[in-house]
């Protein structure tokens, strides 16, 4: 039946550039069958064998390569399938979440908003059913290609030495490249998460009532894995290319990476952290020199800015094209004295001091205990991650006067400790921010509500973030790069 039923789906076994001639070869660099003329021609250079001899081969060694494929590869992607109707079964779990929020909420609301409430339902059914849709899609892709895979390898190994010749190397080259497109399936690859965010009791705006529907999908576009030191920073500086900083033996030099992870180019100058800014200059922090210096793209430093005593660890860029740079004094880390200075400082790239945030609105309060990462929302909110102690952070969020707008400390995460590692927004105002215990990317409202898990790992660490247009680049603390495609 098999040998009947391959027969219908490959073609005769005569070359169809060369007046049909038989074709008595097979060219392994190109992988597929050819003639005597094919041989003299495009194949000459090539390695390849006659039907005969790699037929022999194949007829020995196909049938354990089949089993080995049934044995451990198979299972893996039967597991991906697996994970794809967890997914499936966890967005439509959160559509009913979401469903509940919207209808407590409408109860508290007068009758003359319940079209508004049914409208917002339909929204988030809608987003749900396509992020559904989108998985069961890639679903039965993936199992009607497990299912070839598995037929095509059945019948290799059982009718092997029936099988016309010929038939053998189109039904493993059919099998292989089959194969070959399954194996790029991974439930890790596609996330999409909807969530519902109620608003205010307010008469005045009943549309901010019902609250908004936040859709988010992200989808791994690139997996660099070339370095085993952390990456302390990365700054893309388009859809292809970023500057990174690591750890280990080229420590705190800034090296441009592409999509692949070969390098470019490299900056000589040693630094703590950079960020880039909008005209290209570099602008680098040096915690043991106590400054902060600019670069121009021709690789000229502009006279430094001396923070001493303070020493600057992280700077990040803000819209005006300020810089944001958080410092610290000599001592104990987490050990606070009266004389200890912990803050973060607006600076223009001349070394002008706009604002100095150290204190709470008492002047007394401090803000920080060790400030890391910082960035400037696109509402002019000042973002800063905050560790408290090795094992414990929070999220400070300002203002730009530098009145606190709300600390964030995990509420809504599903870990008893909260360690943030860096910081970054989107268009829409939302905070993104990476997390120790959980593994993951996480989002907050602009008002500090916790949105949803963009992304989450088992046995890799999101240490730094940032997002460009719509490529969210995520540095690992063991080393690894990826791309996201974040889709808003």
């Amino acid at each position: 039946m098999a040998a009947s039923l391959h027969k219908a789906q490959f073609p005769l076994n005569l070359c169809e550039i060369h007046d049909k001639k038989e074709l008595i070869g097979y060219c392994k660099t190109c992988q597929e069958k050819i003639c005597s003329s094919c041989i003299k021609e495009k194949h000459t250079s090539h390695d390849w064998e006659t039907i005969t001899d790699i037929l022999r081969e194949k007829k020995h060694s196909l049938p354990r390569e089949c089993k080995r494929i049934r044995s451990e590869q198979l299972p893996v992607l039967r597991k991906e399938l697996c994970r794809f109707d967890r997914k499936i079964e966890e967005e439509g779990a959160r559509f009913e979440q979401n469903k509940s929020s919207l209808n407590v909420s409408r109860q508290e609301y007068i009758n003359e908003i319940n079209r508004l409430f049914d409208l917002k339902i339909d929204e988030c059914r809608n987003k749900s059913e396509t992020a559904v849709n989108s998985f069961k899609e890639k679903r039965d892709a993936l199992k009607q290609k497990v299912g070839y895979v598995d037929m095509m390898t059945t019948a290799l190994d059982k009718d092997i030495n029936t099988l016309p010749d010929h038939d053998i190397l189109d039904m493993e080259k059919e099998m292989r490249n089959e194969l070959e497109k399954a194996l790029c399936y991974s439930a890790d690859k596609y996330t999409c998460t909807t969530v519902f965010v109620p608003g205010r009791i307010n008469i005045q705006a009943l549309k901010d009532i019902v609250g908004e529907i936040h859709s988010v999908s992200m989808e791994e576009m690139r997996d660099i894995d070339k370095y085993t030191d952390t990456i302390m920073s990365v700054v893309p500086i388009a859809n292809t290319h970023a500057w990174i900083l690591t750890g280990g033996t080229c420590k705190f030099h800034p090296r441009l990476i592409d999509m692949e992870g070969e390098e470019m180019k490299t900056i000589g100058s040693l630094c703590t952290d950079f960020i880039i800014s909008k005209n290209g200059d570099f602008i680098l922090t040096s915690k043991t020199k106590c400054h902060v210096s600019v670069l121009t793209e021709i690789e000229d430093k502009i006279s430094p800015i001396d923070t001493k005593p303070l020493h600057p660890t992280f700077v990040s860029l803000t819209e005006n094209n300020d810089i944001l740079v958080t410092m610290r004094d000599d001592g104990e880390q987490y050990g606070l004295v009266p004389t200890s200075r912990r803050i973060v400082q607006r600076l223009t790239l001349t070394g002008k001091v706009l604002n100095t945030y150290e204190f709470r609105e008492d002047g007394k309060t401090r803000l920080f205990t060790f400030p890391v990462r910082t960035t400037e929302n696109k509402n002019t909110d000042v973002c800063v991650v905050n560790w408290l102690s090795g094992s414990n952070g929070e999220l400070v969020v300002l203002y730009k006067d530098g009145h606190v707008k709300f600390t964030y400390r995990g509420e809504g995460l599903k870990s008893e400790t909260f360690m943030p590692s860096d910081v970054d927004s989107d268009s829409k105002c939302r905070i993104l921010f990476t997390e120790k215990f959980t593994k993951a990317i996480h989002m907050l409202s602009a008002e500090g509500k916790y949105l949803c898990t963009l992304c989450q790992y088992e046995q890799i660490r999101p240490y730094v973030i940032s997002l460009k247009d719509d490529d969210l680049w995520c540095g690992f603390k063991e080393g690894r790069i990826k791309v996201l495609k974040y889709k808003r």
